[in-house]
């Protein structure tokens, strides 16, 4: 059984027990909704990263860990476009590490929190056992029915991008190769590429302005692959896609790795994660402004590449040649070997 079917029995045992009347939304999306009163909802989310499975030492400093854990929670508040207000966090780390060590994750943790407006207000520390685990819990606040779900599109709606999915999984592929000893038929990551692994940058200003200038009808941050978090996006809202496999935003480094590692070119971008990009969908002309204003206010490029139709879990790629080709919705998956 894989991660998600896990999670899918988990979301059914949640919801045969009832819930209070303030909340609004559980199990299902990126976060939870509360509605404690009337004019304000409040986006709740919590994420884990763990030694060795989302980060490793080799690569990975101590502020890295730290500033990571917090911009992917704050990841899940801008897939729901909400602004952030407050984190907890909670560390376990091994006796083995010092002080300096710790000071340094919490460093990351704080200062990344800071830059997102989502200061760290309180936390637990514990001693591990082998591995260094730091869970991140976000709270943001969005206007009473203005959270963007997953379960908005319908068919017709265009399908956009932003950024370049697929760089940070390109780079860990490089990286892992690099401590085999096997990289030197690989293209070599600049700091800057790099950083779109150790130092992830959610979407977060782009969600925003996105949802005052559209809105978007459904949207999700892409930590697992585009197909698989699309395929969630498809799953929630019971539709399907139809991509244009030449509208897709490979950069040249992403396809250059894939296809030294025999893979085809959109292989990352595909199935990578770990980019915290932002996949959505809008009604046809709804965004035709919002592709100039995100390049102009944020520097980030927002591309179309599809359109949702209404072949429910279906998701096809369309080629050049016009072929067409059913697509995997598979991404990285926990319990998956």
């Amino acid at each position: 059984m894989g991660e998600f079917e896990i999670i899918a029995n988990i979301r059914k045992i949640a919801e045969s027990v009832p819930t209070s009347g303030i909340v609004r939304l559980g199990v299902g999306d990126d976060c939870c909704l509360l509605a404690p009163g009337p004019g304000e909802e409040i986006a709740a989310s919590t994420d884990a990263v763990v030694e060795g499975v989302h980060f490793r030492f080799d690569y990975f400093s101590c502020y890295q860990v730290g500033a990571k854990a917090m911009a992917v929670a704050v990841s899940d508040l801008a897939a729901m476009a909400a602004s952030p207000a407050a984190a907890l966090a909670s560390v376990a780390i091994p006796r083995d590490k010092g002080a300096p060590e710790v000071e340094e994750l919490a460093r990351g943790l704080i200062e990344t929190g800071r830059r997102f407006d989502c200061p760290l207000i309180g936390g637990d520390l514990s001693a591990g056992s082998s591995a260094v685990v730091v869970t991140v819990t976000v709270f943001g606040t969005v206007e009473k029915g203005k959270a963007i779900l997953r379960s908005g599109a319908a068919a017709g709606d265009e399908i956009w991008v932003t950024g370049a999915p697929g760089d940070s999984a390109a780079v860990l592929a490089c990286l892992e190769a690099g401590l085999e000893g096997k990289n030197g038929w690989l293209p070599t990551p600049d700091r800057k590429l790099k950083e779109k692994l150790l130092l992830p940058e959610p979407r977060l200003k782009e969600a925003l302005l996105l949802a005052g200038s559209g809105p978007p009808s459904a949207m999700i941050d892409i930590s697992d692959g585009l197909a698989a978090d699309l395929g969630h996006l498809l799953e929630s809202s019971g539709v399907g896609a139809h991509l244009y496999s030449g509208s897709f935003p490979v950069s040249d480094f992403s396809r250059s790795v894939a296809e030294a590692q025999g893979r085809p070119p959109e292989y990352f971008f595909l199935h990578g994660g770990e980019d915290y990009e932002l996949c959505l969908t809008a009604p046809p002309g709804a965004l035709s402004g919002s592709r100039e204003r995100l390049e102009k206010e944020c520097g980030t490029a927002l591309l179309n590449i599809g359109i949702i139709t209404g072949d429910s879990g279906k998701l096809v790629i369309e080629r050049p040649d016009g072929r067409l080709e059913t697509v995997s919705k598979k991404g990285f998956d926990h319990f998956n070997k």
